[in-house]
This record gives C-alpha cells, structure tokens and sequence, in this order.
C-alpha cells in the first residue's frame, strides 16, 4: 500500500434543463462552483435524474476548457 488516499467522488444530480444538484449540501451549482471543484482536485460524478445515466463526461469536459 502506498499511503496515499484517493479522494472521495462527489455525486451530483444533473435536472433538466442542465442544472447541476449537490444532494450532499443540498444546493444547485453554477457552471464555475463545478468548475472550482474540479480544480480544487475533488472528483465528481455526475448522473442524469430521469435515466439514471453516467453523464459525466458530458458535464465535466466543457467545463475544463
């Protein structure tokens, strides 16, 4: 074992309309409050509410740029 801890993922909510849910604190998200969480290190996983799919990689990529 190396020691080193991964981060936990942050799970969020994407509604329609593309707004982002953090169910942990209970707030919607701005595209730049996603943004500085995933500059700060932390990983978020991010599921689409009415078909529970992953869409992660949708979100987060725009985001990044």
């Amino acid at each position: 074992m190396s020691g080193k801890k991964s981060s936990p993922i942050h799970h969020l909510k994407r509604y329609a309309g593309c707004r982002l849910f953090d169910p942990e604190n209970r707030v919607y998200l701005s595209a730049e409050d996603l943004e500085r969480l995933i500059r700060q290190g932390i990983r978020v996983s991010v599921r689409e509410v009415e078909t529970g799919q992953d869409v992660t990689d949708a979100v987060v990529r725009p985001n990044l740029q």
